[in-house]
C-alpha cells in the first residue's frame, strides 16, 4: 500500500511540474501565488519528518524511457526530491518580478533556495548512510543533528513566505486556506 502511495504522489508531482513547466508565462496574480506560495507546501514536512517518511518508504523513482516508477538507491531517491525542488525553484525565477510580486518571490526564492542546499548537505549524506546500512541509531543521530542545524532557518523562512503569502491573497482576492 505504502509502496503505491508513494508511487502516486510522485506521479501526481510530475504531472503538476509538467503542467506548470507547458503553462504561459505571463502570470496572473492566481498563477503567481500558485508558483510562489502554494508550491512551498512542498517543503511543509522539512527535516526529521520528511527524512523518516521516505527512510521508511521504498526508494523509487521516475525513469522518462520506462514512463514509470522504479526501484532505487535512497540516495537517488533523495536527489529524485531535490530536483524536483530545484524545477520548483527555477519556475519561480521565471516569473517576471514587478513592484507587487517582488516581496512574495523573493520570500519564495529565500525558502526554496535554502531547503535546497540544506537538503543536500543533510538529506543526501543521511540517504548515503541508509544505504551503506547504518544503523537506526546513527541514522536517528544524524536527522536529529540536521533537524537542530536547520528547524529555527527552515521555520522562520516559511512563516515569512507564508505572511507575504497571506496578504498576496488577500490583496488580490485569491481565495486561499491558511494554517490548515
Amino acid at each position: 500500500m505504502k509502496k503505491i502511495l508513494n508511487t502516486i504522489t510522485l506521479f501526481l508531482v510530475v504531472i503538476a511540474t509538467s503542467i506548470v513547466s507547458i503553462s504561459c508565462t505571463t502570470h496572473s496574480p492566481e498563477k503567481t501565488f500558485d508558483i510562489a506560495a502554494l508550491n512551498s507546501n512542498l517543503l511543509s514536512r522539512f527535516g526529521s519528518k520528511d527524512i523518516n517518511f521516505k527512510l521508511d518508504s521504498e526508494p523509487q523513482i521516475y525513469d522518462e524511457s520506462k514512463k514509470n516508477m522504479v526501484a532505487s538507491s535512497y540516495y537517488d531517491y533523495f536527489k529524485f526530491d531535490i530536483t524536483n525542488l530545484e524545477t520548483q525553484l527555477n519556475k519561480i525565477k521565471e516569473i517576471e518580478e514587478n513592484d507587487d510580486n517582488k516581496e512574495l518571490l523573493q520570500a519564495s526564492k529565500d525558502l526554496f533556495t535554502y531547503a535546497i542546499a540544506k537538503e543536500k548537505e543533510g538529506y543526501l549524506p543521511i540517504a548515503k548512510m541508509k544505504d551503506e546500512k547504518a544503523s537506526p541509531e546513527q541514522l536517528q543521530k544524524a536527522i536529529a543533528a540536521f533537524d537542530a542545524s536547520t528547524q529555527n532557518d527552515i521555520e522562520a523562512k516559511f512563516t515569512k513566505l507564508m505572511n507575504i503569502a497571506r496578504a498576496y491573497a488577500e490583496k488580490h482576492n485569491i481565495d486561499a486556506k491558511f494554517g490548515i
